[in-house]
C-alpha cells in the first residue's frame, strides 16, 4: 500500500555503495532492486528465491508485491509518493519505480547529480535533470527490523569455480606441479648469461664455453618437454570441464519447471549453453598458467633481490601501480561485463525468436517491428561494449608503459651502481633478464583481470539456469502402485490409462501473490469424449490443458487419472499415456522416424507406421525421397 506522508529529515548529501545484483530479464528488475537492498544490509538471497518470494510473473511484479517479499525477511518496509525535493531527505538505499516500468535502487544524491544501482545496468550516476525526467514520485523504504537476520554471503567468482574444480582436482594440481618444475630452468637462463659476460668475456674463461652450451642445451630440452606435458595436461583437462559442464547444464535445463521458459527468450537460454565451452577454456588454460605465473613472480623476487634490493624495490613498485589500476577500475569494469553480456544474450534471443517466428513475422507484417526490436537491444549491447572499451583501452596501455618505465629506470640506476663497482655488466645483464621475466607475468595477470571480470558475467548467467530448482515432476519416482476404476493393478507393465479424467476444485495462477487465474474448477472427462474449452484470450484454456499434463502444478484441488490422483500414477505410465499438440509445431533435424520416434531405437516398425496411419500422414511419408528416413530440416 502506498502512504502520502512521512517526518521529513533534513536534505541529506550521502551517498551509499549497493551491491550489484544484474537482473536476467526484464520482469526481474523488482525482485533484483529487493536484492539489492537486501545485500546492503548483509543478507545476501539468491535471485531465483527473490523471483518466487516476490511473486514475478510474465507482467513483472508490482511495488505492493514487493513490499510483502521485504517484510518476509525482516524488513520494515513502506511506499510513500514523494516530490523530487522531498525524495532527497530520504536515507538511502532506497527503491524507486522508473517511468511506471522499472524498478532501481537509489544510493544518493551529490552535487546535480543522483547515485543510481539500475538492476539492467548496474551502477551509474545521472544528472538530476535526467532523474527528475524518469521519476515517477514510487518510493519504497526498507530498513532492519527487529526480526531481521544477516544470513548467507555474497557469492564469489571463487566458489563457483571450487564448484567446477571437484571433478578435476588431480589434473589440475598436476599441471600446477608441472609448472612449478618448469620454472626452475627459466630461473637458469639469466644465470648463464651472467656467466658468460663477467667469466667468459671479460675474465677470458673460454674453457667454461663448451660445458655452459652443454647445459643449455640440456636446459633447453627440459624445458621444451616440461612445456610440451603441461600443454597435454591442459588440453585434456579442456575436453573435461566443457564434456561435465555443458551436459550438467542441459541436463539441468531439460528438467527445469515450464514456468522458467515463460518469462524468458528461449534463444537466449540456449545461447547460455554455448558459455560452457568459454567458461572451461578459461579454467583450463588462462587461470592455470596464471597460478604458475604468480608462483614464478615469487621466485624471480627472490632471485632478484639476491642481486641487488633497490633495484627490486624499483621494479616491484612499478609492478604494483598496475594492480592499483586494475583495482580501481575492477567495481566498474565487473558490473559493465555483466551487463554487457546480458545485453548481447537479449541481442541473440531476439535474432533467434524471431528466426524462428518468420512465418508469423511475415504474415502480420511485422519485419519493421522486429528489426527495431533488435536494433534496440543492439544498440544498448553497442553502448555497454563502448563504454567498457576505454577502461580495457586504459589497462591495456598501462602495463606497456609501466615496463618500459621500469627499464629506464633500472638501466640509468643499474649503470650507476656498475661504474661505483657495486654490480658487474654481467649482473646488471641478467638482472635485466629477471626483470623482464619478472613483468611478463604481472603483464599477464592484469590482463586475465580483465578475462576474470568477463569470466563472471559468464559464470553468472549460467549459474541463474542451475541455481533454480528442478521440476519436480521431472524426477519423480512412483513406487507404490494404485488401482484404476476398473479396479485393475497399475504398474509399469500395464503402460496404459483408460482414458477417465477428473478436476477436482482445481484453483492456479501464475503469481502466489495475485489472485488465482482458475478458482474452484471442476470437469470430468470420461474415455472417448470430446471436450472443447471456450473463451476469450487469456482466459486459461492453454493452461487447463497444461495443467492436465502436468506443465503446472494447480494450487488447490487434484487432477485424477482413471480415479488415481496424477501425483500417484507412475511418470511411465503418464507419458504413455497423456499426450499434448502445442498450438506450435517444431521439428528437428533428423529424418522423420527420429522426429517420430524421438530417437528411441526400439519402438518396432509395425508401431511407427500404425500410428502415423491412424494420424492420416503414412501415404503423406511414403511419397517422400526413402520414406522415413527422408531428411527433415529444423523448425
Amino acid at each position: 500500500m502506498l502512504t502520502l506522508t512521512q517526518n521529513t529529515k533534513p536534505p541529506t548529501q550521502k551517498r551509499v555503495r549497493t551491491p550489484t545484483l544484474i537482473q536476467m530479464e526484464a520482469v526481474e528488475c523488482g525482485a533484483a532492486s529487493l536484492g539489492i537492498i537486501l545485500g546492503y544490509y548483509h543478507r545476501f538471497v539468491p535471485l531465483p528465491e527473490l523471483r518466487k518470494v516476490c511473486g514475478v510473473s510474465r507482467d513483472g511484479s508490482k511495488a505492493s508485491n514487493v513490499l510483502k517479499a521485504a517484510r518476509t525477511y525482516g524488513l520494515t518496509a513502506k511506499g510513500f509518493k514523494k516530490s523530487l525535493e522531498h525524495v532527497k531527505t530520504l536515507n538511502p538505499p532506497f527503491i524507486i519505480l522508473w517511468e511506471f516500468c522499472h524498478f532501481l535502487v537509489v544510493e544518493g544524491f551529490g552535487r546535480n547529480c543522483v547515485y543510481l544501482n539500475d538492476p539492467a545496468t548496474g551502477p551509474r550516476k545521472i544528472s538530476l535533470e535526467e532523474f527528475s525526467q524518469g521519476y515517477t514520485g514510487v518510493v519504497l523504504v526498507m530498513e532492519p527490523g527487529s526480526e531481521f537476520q544477516k544470513e548467507g554471503k555474497k557469492t564469489s567468482i571463487i566458489s563457483s569455480l571450487n564448484n567446477r574444480f571437484k571433478t578435476s582436482q588431480n589434473s589440475i594440481l598436476f599441471s600446477l606441479l608441472v609448472g612449478l618444475i618448469l620454472t626452475f630452468p627459466r630461473l637458469i637462463v639469466p644465470i648463464f648469461s651472467q656467466v658468460f659476460v663477467d667469466k667468459i668475456l671479460i675474465e677470458d674463461y673460454h674453457y667454461w664455453l663448451r660445458p655452459m652450451l652443454l647445459a643449455m642445451v640440456i636446459t633447453a630440452i627440459v624445458q621444451g618437454l616440461l612445456a610440451r606435458l603441461q600443454l597435454k595436461v591442459l588440453r585434456r583437462l579442456l575436453v573435461k570441464l566443457s564434456v561435465s559442464m555443458s551436459g550438467q547444464f542441459v541436463w539441468h535445463i531439460l528438467r527445469l519447471p515450464v514456468g522458467f521458459y515463460a518469462q524468458r527468450f528461449s534463444g537466449e537460454i540456449s545461447d547460455r549453453a554455448q558459455l560452457n565451452d568459454r567458461v572451461a577454456d578459461v579454467i583450463s588454460g588462462r587461470l592455470a598458467t596464471t597460478v604458475i605465473d604468480v608462483i614464478m613472480m615469487g621466485l624471480y623476487a627472490l632471485l632478484m633481490f639476491t642481486y641487488d634490493a633497490l633495484l627490486t624495490t624499483i621494479t616491484i613498485l612499478f609492478a604494483s601501480f598496475n594492480f592499483i589500476a586494475l583495482q580501481y577500475l575492477s567495481r566498474n569494469r565487473t558490473d559493465a561485463n555483466i551487463s554487457l553480456a546480458q545485453e548481447y544474450g537479449k541481442v541473440a534471443g531476439t535474432a533467434i525468436g524471431g528466426i524462428q517466428s518468420i512465418e508469423t513475422i511475415k504474415a502480420s507484417g511485422l519485419e519493421s517491428d522486429l528489426f527495431t526490436r533488435f536494433a534496440g537491444y543492439y544498440t544498448k549491447a553497442l553502448n555497454a561494449q563502448q563504454k567498457l572499451g576505454v577502461q580495457t583501452q586504459i589497462l591495456n596501455a598501462l602495463p606497456n608503459l609501466l615496463t618500459a618505465l621500469a627499464t629506464a629506470s633500472i638501466l640509468l640506476i643499474g649503470g650507476l651502481r656498475v661504474i661505483k663497482g657495486e654490480l658487474t655488466i654481467g649482473m646488471l645483464i641478467a638482472y635485466q633478464l629477471l626483470t623482464s621475466s619478472f613483468l611478463k607475468p604481472i603483464n599477464e595477470l592484469i590482463n586475465f583481470g580483465s578475462t576474470l571480470q568477463e569470466l563472471e558475467a559468464d559464470i553468472n548467467r549460467l549459474d541463474d539456469v542451475l541455481q533454480n530448482p528442478i521440476d519436480e515432476e521431472a524426477t519423480r519416482q512412483t513406487h507404490q502402485f494404485a488401482r484404476p476404476i476398473n479396479n485393475d493393478p497399475l504398474t509399469s507393465d500395464s503402460f496404459k490409462l483408460q482414458g477417465h479424467v477428473e478436476f477436482r476444485n482445481i484453483s492456479f495462477g501464475y503469481s502466489r501473490l495475485e489472485s488465482s487465474l482458475i478458482e474452484d474448477f471442476n470437469l470430468i472427462i470420461k474415455p472417448g469424449q470430446r471436450i472443447a474449452l471456450v473463451g476469450t484470450s487469456g482466459s486459461g484454456k492453454s493452461t487447463i490443458a497444461k495443467l492436465a499434463c502436468g506443465l503446472y502444478v494447480p494450487w488447490e484441488g487434484e487432477i485424477l487419472f482413471d480415479g488415481i490422483p496424477r501425483s500417484q500414477i507412475p511418470r511411465a505410465v503418464l507419458a504413455n499415456s497423456l499426450a499434448m499438440v502445442e498450438q506450435d509445431i517444431f521439428l528437428f533435424a533428423g529424418t522423420i522416424r527420429e522426429n517420430l520416434t524421438l530417437w528411441d531405437t526400439t519402438i518396432p516398425e509395425l508401431d511407427l507406421v500404425k500410428s502415423a496411419t491412424d494420424a492420416a500422414i503414412h501415404e503423406s511419408i511414403l511419397f517422400q525421397p526413402k520414406g522415413y528416413d527422408a531428411q527433415l530440416s529444423e523448425g
